[in-house]
């Protein structure tokens, strides 16, 4: 596991953490899958940060008013397959 992911779950600062690998110059379906994987590893095992992350999933996907994507695009189900 990731440990400034890890750190990112623990003091719920998922969104900075975002921001910060785009501004490094991770892609949008990168930052997917990477938040994706910890979505799966959390979903049976803590419910809170299972949403936490969903909430920066939504975000990372476009799945939200434009002015809160972090990204310009939207993904599509082809981009994240």
């Amino acid at each position: 596991m990731d440990v400034r992911m890890e750190r990112a779950i623990s003091t719920n600062t998922l969104h900075e953490h975002a921001r910060e690998l785009k501004s490094e110059g991770m892609s949008q379906r990168e930052l997917y899958k990477l938040y994706s994987k910890y979505a799966e590893f959390y979903q049976a095992r803590d419910e809170a940060k299972y949403d936490a992350i969903l909430d920066i999933l939504d975000l990372i996907w476009g799945y939200c008013s434009p002015s809160s994507a972090l990204f310009e695009t939207t993904l599509t189900n082809d981009d994240v397959a």
